[in-house]
C-alpha cells in the first residue's frame, strides 16, 4: 500500500512549512512550532530517550503522544502515557517528562511565543 503507512516520523511538509524550535534545553529535543497569537502547537520529535526536569510555567500545557511513550510527573504524580494517550499540565503545575526512544508528539502550549524558533 503506497499511502496507507504508518510513518516513524512527522511528515515532510511539517518540516518545511513550520520553523524549527529552538531547545533551551539540548539538542536531542526537536520540534517544529505553529504559532498563533495566544498559543503554540509543537510537533516534537526525540530520537533518544531524554528527561525533562522539573520545571512550571504560567499557561497551560495539553499533549497527545504519536509514538513511544512519556512517564510524565504532574505534582509528584507519576503517569506513563503510550501513543494515542493525552495529557493535561494546568498553569503553574511542577512537571517532569521521561521521553523513550523514537517519541512523538504534537503538544499546545495557551500561551503565543513561549516556544522560540529559529529564524
Amino acid at each position: 500500500m503506497k499511502y496507507h503507512q504508518k510513518l516513524d516520523h512527522f511528515p515532510d511538509c511539517i518540516r518545511e512549512c513550520l520553523p524549527e524550535a529552538v531547545s533551551t534545553i539540548s539538542d536531542k529535543l526537536q520540534g517544529n512550532v505553529l504559532s498563533g497569537e495566544k498559543c503554540q502547537v509543537v510537533f516534537w520529535e526525540v530520537k533518544e530517550p531524554f528527561y525533562v526536569g522539573a520545571h512550571a510555567h504560567d499557561h497551560a500545557e495539553w499533549g497527545i503522544v504519536v509514538q513511544g511513550s512519556c512517564e510524565v510527573g504532574i505534582d509528584g504524580e507519576l503517569k506513563t502515557y503510550n501513543a494515542g494517550e493525552e495529557f493535561f499540565i494546568p498553569p503553574g503545575i511542577p512537571h517532569t517528562s521521561k521521553m523513550s526512544a523514537n517519541y512523538r508528539a504534537v503538544d499546545f502550549f495557551s500561551a503565543g511565543g513561549w516556544i522560540k524558533t529559529k529564524s
